[in-house]
């Protein structure tokens, strides 16, 4: 929805600056300077607007784009899936699990975990 926002924004923004271009040369036919002046300088506002939000979206892409990298699994080798799985296998309980085994005992655990 973000990405159809901007781009009817950014249409909108066009028009805009399409329609002050308008006034500015109607203006100045009518020998008024001062309002061709500052519907000219409106529409460059609005054209650098145009500007800035294609700069925005390209940096929401590229946020997007590492978000999506960053959330994907990465693909692991045989040898980190045999350490995984030679380290599940061998905790005796889920305290041992979440300490890798600092400051446990395994020989006196109360709580052994029948499932491992």
């Amino acid at each position: 929805m973000t990405r159809r926002f901007t781009h009817a924004l950014a249409c909108l923004y066009a028009l805009i600056a399409c329609g002050l271009i308008h006034c500015a040369i109607v203006s100045y036919q009518r020998e008024a300077l001062h309002y061709a002046i500052f519907f000219t300088a409106a529409a460059v506002a609005f054209g650098t607007a145009i500007v800035h939000h294609s700069y925005l979206r390209d940096e929401l892409r590229h946020a997007h784009a590492q978000l999506d990298a960053a959330t994907k699994p990465r693909a692991t080798t045989p040898v980190e899936d045999g350490v995984k799985a030679v380290f599940a296998t061998s905790w005796c309980c889920d305290a041992w699990a979440a300490t890798a085994g600092a400051d446990h005992d395994p020989e006196h655990c109360t709580r052994k975990d029948s499932t491992a």
